[in-house]
């Protein structure tokens, strides 16, 4: 097999969804390959958005697919709805479990929209806000205290639901106004949250709030970077478990960074943001402060080096095309200053990079996959190097035309799958396929 058959994977109306996008993928220790995606119910539209964070599993290298499992839902309709967005994916190898990130929204807020704050009290409690703005926080055991710390006969269930001596009074992640009996509403900005999974991708953990931990109060979105993460092999940061991310501070301009785990997801950090010490066009950035046009950095995706140096690649709003490209010594808690890879030509639009199994022969094979055109999401192409990332010798045309998000991973076999978004259809109701192919590490090299 040199390349396989395309296949689409997630496509309009499967298991009652609108439409799919953003996709993540793994395989994991046992073989598995786990497709992460969203299902956008009723519109393809980010987020504000009913969207749901789905998965397909296969078992035998892609060649047959489970069906969709829902693994997080949010209450509310349509474009009111509430979103679990931007999956991502990564297995910590010593435990066997596989972690997905993804970001929550409550209805009616999206990137843009979100406000600032963590959403959460001094002591990891969730805040609530009633409609005369007074605030709240939710306890552990699911009573609601006031702001002077004193009960109220408010209770909340694992769902949302809100309750008044028994009687349900709306839910706290909808949109405000969508529910005539609404009492009380988490805060109108955006959540980082993972699940974990134990067994191999069959079964998943309710959601773990982590802005407690890596979002700060200036921040106002904070995301998940759509892909997969990693779990550091080399040098001092060994069995590290480190995410992409990215988030927009109080001037509504977006920085990247990772947060990372040491304790096998007890507990999670937040690093620099390459946009931290950055000089661009002459001036000194700061991710809180940032206003300066052009110098967001967003969705990333990152390889480990052999030498342990963590290279990440970054979408960027510079205008230049280009993927820029960062390098961190110390396992994604600083970064030196971006530059951008001339070779790897960009729309504005997030890509794909692995690295692919030392075959024992000296070389540093890397792979990666985007919309390679300056202007339009198209011409999906997967590139090789053998030289760590410093050169791109082999390219390969996956999709002549529409092409947009995607995510790459080395099979069991080692062949290389590639899950992109493809299809689209720019009629009324705009869908997008999601395919899935393979093919072999000599099928790229070939001339």
């Amino acid at each position: 097999m040199k390349k396989s058959e395309v296949i689409p994977l997630f496509y309009p109306g499967l298991a009652g969804s609108a439409t799919y996008r953003i996709p993540s993928m793994i395989t994991t220790v046992k073989g598995t390959i786990i497709a992460g995606i969203d299902a956008r119910i009723s519109d393809m539209r980010d987020n504000p958005n009913k969207i749901n964070t789905v998965i397909r599993r296969s078992t035998d290298n892609g060649e047959t697919w489970g069906d969709v499992q829902e693994l997080v839902s949010y209450p509310g309709e349509g474009l009111d709805g509430a979103a679990a967005i931007d999956t991502t994916l990564l297995q910590d190898e010593e435990t066997g479990t596989i972690w997905m990130l993804f970001s929550h929204t409550p209805g009616g807020i999206g990137l843009w929209a979100s406000e600032e704050g963590t959403g959460f009290d001094e002591h990891a409690n969730r805040l609530l806000f009633d409609t005369f703005e007074n605030v709240y926080s939710l306890l552990p055991n699911g009573h609601v205290a006031n702001s002077q710390g004193n009960l109220t006969p408010y209770t909340v269930d694992e769902e949302g639901n809100v309750y008044v001596d028994g009687v349900r009074k709306g839910n706290i992640f909808l949109k405000k106004g969508a529910d005539p009996e609404e009492t009380l509403l988490e805060a109108r900005t955006s959540f980082l949250q993972i699940i974990k999974s134990d067994d191999d991708g069959l079964t998943w953990s309710r959601p773990i709030e982590l802005n407690p931990e890596v979002k700060e109060a200036w921040m106002k979105f904070i995301g998940s970077c759509p892909g997969r993460g990693i779990q550091l092999k080399c040098g001092d940061y060994q069995g590290r478990l480190v995410f992409p991310i990215y988030f927009a501070n109080p001037n509504g301009k977006m920085s990247c960074a990772v947060i990372f785990s040491d304790d096998h997801g007890k507990s999670w950090r937040r690093g620099a943001s390459p946009n931290e010490g950055r000089r661009f066009n002459g001036q000194m950035l700061s991710a809180e402060t940032l206003s300066t046009e052009g110098a967001d950095l967003t969705e990333s995706q990152l390889i480990e080096l052999p030498n342990g140096d963590l290279r990440v690649y970054l979408r960027n709003h510079a205008g230049l095309q280009r993927t820029a490209v960062s390098v961190s010594k110390d396992g994604g808690e600083t970064w030196d200053e971006p530059v951008y890879d001339q070779n790897l030509l960009d729309p504005t639009c997030q890509s794909s990079v692995i690295t692919y199994p030392d075959l024992g022969d000296g070389k540093t094979r890397v792979l990666f996959a985007n919309p390679a055109d300056p202007r339009k999401r198209t011409n999906g192409t997967v590139r090789l190097s053998e030289d760590g990332g410093s050169t791109w010798k082999y390219a390969k045309q996956i999709d002549e035309y529409t092409f947009s998000y995607c995510c790459l991973t080395v099979l069991d076999n080692g062949d290389i799958a590639l899950l992109y978004e493809s299809d689209f259809d720019f009629s009324e109701n705009k869908l997008i396929t999601v395919k899935f192919t393979k093919f072999t590490l000599d099928w790229i090299s070939s001339s």
